[in-house]
């Protein structure tokens, strides 16, 4: 009775926070982040419900919060959400991801704290001391955890374990060491090891099932335990006639399971997701029956099931080109790193599309791209990328780490990350009827970027490239920088300056030249931050911009005006020959870990041919900052 009375009191502390948050604050406080309550009142909860005795209320511990969120999940919620009010929290929290259920996020926080060394629950982490969100994802993974003992070693064993925690932990703090030696007196010291393991590294662990096969007299089934602990596995097995078995693949297990001979439909590992793992396609066989999702334009984060998304396309410009296309891309998880906690496998896409007026008639082309993380603790991911137009065809491959500290938006108020990238590419231009000559070109790229970004939408980004190849004309190097600085001032105006610069040789091949005629081939041709429509016709040196915007900011649209610069060094003209480009209009922009905008310069000091200084024009960008 007490629990059904304090499960709607959470409720409706939960609902009156959530409405508060559109008040503005006062002067006698500031406003309540919409999870401080919720974590306090969880953190009551746990310790009523574990009979804790202490009087330590200034010390916490991960296991309170993840005790009664277990017990929440045990009691009729369904589909293992551990309070149903935070689905009004989290579009509070994470704007761009509002559509993510309490369920997906407990499943990509937990992958994280498995797999993403993010934190560890330890005796010596100062709880109390942690960000609100640091608490919380803490309190969701001990959650994964706490479940996934209690479903091993079952409900009579678990209370067990805790009511002997509870007893013997002179504080909150040492709950932890207590839990696991209390498991090595109940249980074994193995599985108390293997817990150990689990809490105090926050590695990553996964079960797979390699295979079935039948024998003489029975069925074999192949599965490994991979990562750096383990638990028991539980085995589902479903006849053809749809009948159900439960077997059990035990801790020290090495070699394959074997069961009596039956005709085998489907089998599948830990049915019931209580084992703290989120790469879960590997868990069922036969792989591809019932795990492949074909979804059009998005697809929200998921381990169990093969996800194919489809995205059309279609691009225009002020000049009269058009570009259309298809993109299907598919994998495990979304590659939201590191704005967000979701790690990706074996990314796989399809593009088709066609361009025009280059040629008479369409033309028409593909891409094709892989990546897949070599090295998930190290941060460190690969990619393969293949492409063939009527013109130009070519293949790259590279790597790209991910290096120094890095924060996320879940962890606190700012995400910050560092990354390097090494790319060697070879690519073919055929058609002299567009390009000079026919040109083969071996080029290595190398690239730096770091983006600071906080919710209130204060950004710092650097991004610097570098590449070095070989051309008909012989070796060239280009360089390009940029820098972004925007904030938000008073709550509600945004302001911003966005300076570039680059240099490349002269040997470089026309289609890496700082012009927009090439942009949609190549991003080392592009010249992104003048805001104008300048349309270079000569091969150039050397160039800076910059632009300057300020505007009304939305809660991620900005609506602003704009005003930029551009001069450049052409080869015939030189710097002092040539006239700096203006530009100045309004437009709509997102920034964060990408940008969207759409552009409107309606004055330009150097239009195109045919047009008017003051003109009605337009110009869209999609940057990903990742």
């Amino acid at each position: 009775m007490r629990s059904k009375v304090k499960f709607k009191f959470l409720f409706m502390i939960l609902a009156v926070s959530l409405a508060a948050q559109s008040i503005p604050p006062d002067s006698t406080g500031a406003p309540v982040h919409p999870l401080d309550l919720y974590l306090d009142e969880i953190d009551e909860m746990g310790r009523t419900l574990s009979n804790w005795e202490g009087d330590s209320l200034d010390q916490g511990s991960w296991f309170f919060g993840s005790y009664a969120m277990l017990l929440l999940s045990n009691n009729g919620k369904g589909e293992n959400v551990p309070y149903a009010g935070l689905e009004a929290a989290i579009p509070a929290l994470w704007s761009d991801f509002k559509y993510l259920t309490p369920r997906y996020l407990i499943e990509l926080a937990g992958g994280t704290l498995s797999n993403g060394n993010l934190m560890s629950i330890r005796k010596d982490l100062v709880f109390s001391k942690l960000r609100t969100e640091e608490r919380f994802i803490l309190a969701v993974a001990g959650f994964g955890y706490l479940r996934m003992l209690q479903g091993t070693v079952g409900d009579s064993l678990f209370t067990i374990l805790i009511n002997d925690a509870m007893e013997l932990s002179a504080g909150p703090s040492g709950i932890t060491d207590e839990l696991i030696k209390s498991m090595s007196i109940h249980c074994c010291d193995d599985l108390a090891y293997q817990f150990e393991k689990a809490l105090i590294s926050s590695r990553w662990s996964d079960v797979n099932l390699n295979y079935v096969r039948t024998r003489q007299d029975s069925i074999e089934i192949g599965i490994e335990h991979l990562g750096v602990w383990h638990f028991p596995v539980q085995v589902l097995v479903i006849s053809t006639d749809g009948d159900s078995a439960q077997y059990t693949y035990a801790l020290n297990q090495t070699g394959p399971l074997t069961i009596p001979k039956i005709d085998v439909a489907e089998v599948v590992l830990d049915a019931d997701h209580l084992l703290a793992e989120y790469y879960r396609y590997n868990n069922r066989w036969p792989r591809l029956r019932n795990n492949i999702h074909i979804q059009p334009f998005g697809a929200l984060p998921d381990w169990t099931n093969y996800r194919v998304t489809i995205n059309p396309s279609i691009w225009s410009d002020w000049d009269g080109e058009k570009r259309i296309g298809l993109k299907l891309t598919s994998g495990f998880g979304v590659d939201l790193w590191p704005a967000y906690p979701s790690d990706y496998r074996h990314r796989t896409s399809v593009e088709f599309n066609g361009h025009t007026p280059y040629d008479s008639s369409m033309s028409w082309g593909g891409r094709m791209s892989y990546s897949h993380p070599i090295n998930l603790d190290k941060r460190l991911f690969s990619h393969l990328r293949a492409h063939t137009y009527d013109d130009w065809s070519g293949i790259s491959i590279g790597l790209t780490r991910y290096v120094g500290k890095q924060t996320f938006l879940i962890q606190g108020p700012r995400l910050i990350y560092q990354r390097v990238g090494l790319a060697f590419e070879y690519d073919q231009y055929g058609d002299s009827l567009i390009w000079d000559q026919n040109q083969d070109i071996h080029i290595v790229k190398g690239a730096y970027s770091g983006l600071s970004l906080t919710k209130q939408g204060d950004r710092v980004y650097i991004r610097v490239k570098l590449a070095s190849g070989e051309g008909p004309q012989g070796n060239f190097s280009i360089f390009k920088a940029q820098t972004d600085l925007s904030g938000v001032f008073w709550g509600w105006v945004v302001g911003g300056v966005q300076f570039e610069t680059g240099f490349q040789s002269e040997s470089t091949p026309d289609p890496y030249q700082f012009t927009h005629q090439y942009a949609w081939q190549d991003g080392l041709a592009a010249i992104p931050t003048f805001r104008g429509q300048t349309k270079l016709t000569e091969n150039t040196n050397e160039y800076m911009g910059l632009s300057i915007s300020g505007g009304y900011w939305m809660s991620g649209i900005q609506i602003k005006v704009f005003t930029s610069s551009l001069i450049i060094d052409m080869d015939e003209v030189g710097w002092g020959g040539v006239k700096p480009h203006y530009a100045a209009g309004f437009g709509f922009e997102h920034k964060s870990f990408f940008t969207a905008g759409l552009y409107f310069p309606i004055w330009q000091s150097h239009p195109l041919e045919g047009e008017e200084p003051w003109a009605w024009r337009y110009q869209a960008r999609l940057v990903w900052n990742l």
